[in-house]
């Protein structure tokens, strides 16, 4: 009986397998000396009020990384996600603060479901005329959603005035 050693890849040797794994982990190794540097630079880095934060920054970027995983391994892009994210969060901004003018006495306040409603149809619609764009008028995906990034951009700060939403409370009356 005896006994064989499969390497880790095709033509590797034996030798070389620690140096592949430590390739392939190359991204963890590099997380993990960024979080021992900043652990030691900042005392409160570990702490859990910190880590709550860092997830709850994170989880808005993993949300439109999962996304735009999908588009990338399709062999596509898509430049415009930031500046829609930006344009739908005025959209719901605006309408928990200011709701939509009816007439010149009348304003309609959305309750927060519609408002998030509302804002998912503005992002659907923006990635439709996307879609559209690239599919039926063959136009080149970073074209397209480059022009898509610059009106989505100019659409939130037409919307806004120029302005953000800081410390955005609404009525609890109008059930915003």
């Amino acid at each position: 009986m005896s006994l064989a050693i499969k390497s880790t890849a095709p033509g590797a040797s034996f030798s070389e397998a620690p140096l592949l794994l430590l390739l392939k982990l190359r991204t963890f190794i590099a997380l993990f000396a960024v979080m021992v540097f900043f652990s030691f630079a900042a005392h409160n880095f570990l702490s859990i009020e910190n880590l709550l934060i860092m997830s709850r920054h994170v989880a808005l970027n993993a949300f439109l990384a999962i996304g735009m995983t999908f588009v990338i391994v399709a062999g596509g892009i898509d430049l415009s996600v930031g500046s829609v994210v930006g344009l739908t969060g005025m959209v719901a901004g605006g309408l928990i603060l200011k709701g939509i003018p009816i007439g010149s006495e009348y304003t309609l306040f959305l309750s927060v479901p519609a408002v998030i409603v509302v804002a998912l149809i503005v992002g659907v619609l923006v990635g439709a005329i996307n879609g559209l764009l690239i599919t039926r008028l063959n136009v080149a995906p970073f074209i397209a959603t480059l022009g898509t990034l610059y009106i989505a951009r100019g659409a939130a700060l037409l919307s806004s005035g120029g302005e953000t939403f800081p410390n955005l409370t609404g009525n609890p009356a109008y059930g915003t």
